[in-house]
């Protein structure tokens, strides 16, 4: 285990050290409760998460009113929203050439900017993070 401090340093620490600038909840999840404790819920990390906006954003393109429709599961809130860190990046280790690290931090800054209230923001944002993550790839081949 460890305390909900050590979680919330360890988590930006982890943010600011991946090589993507958005993680899903899920993937973070799984990074924290390797290192401190299985048995926490995602849903338990996102609400740690949401009490430190000054250090992480969190946000849900799945927010809107299906999300109370009738019939939706009680987890409905666990559905993977993307976790940023805020702060920048700077001691991060992530062993990345120029062009990789600019692309890197253009999503990242990006995501300081968007409405986490409306969903087109969000969604255009997310479409952003995944267009990184496909062209990471590429931009690495060519950097080498």
């Amino acid at each position: 285990g460890g305390t909900v401090q050590e979680i919330i340093e360890a988590t930006e620490r982890m943010l600011r050290d991946h090589p993507h600038p958005a993680l899903r909840l899920s993937e973070l999840h799984e990074l924290v409760a390797e290192r401190f404790d299985r048995t926490l819920e995602p849903i338990r990390l996102r609400s740690m998460l949401e009490e430190y906006p000054q250090l992480f954003r969190v946000l849900d393109p799945w927010r809107g009113p299906w999300r109370t429709a009738p019939g939706s599961p009680a987890e409905i809130r666990s559905i993977d929203p993307w976790i940023v860190a805020v702060t920048d990046p700077g001691g991060g280790n992530t062993p990345t050439g120029p062009a990789v690290m600019r692309l890197r931090e253009s999503v990242r800054w990006l995501s300081l900017d968007v409405d986490a209230r409306s969903t087109r923001a969000v969604s255009r944002w997310s479409a952003i993070v995944i267009a990184e993550r496909a062209a990471r790839p590429a931009i690495q081949r060519q950097a080498a």
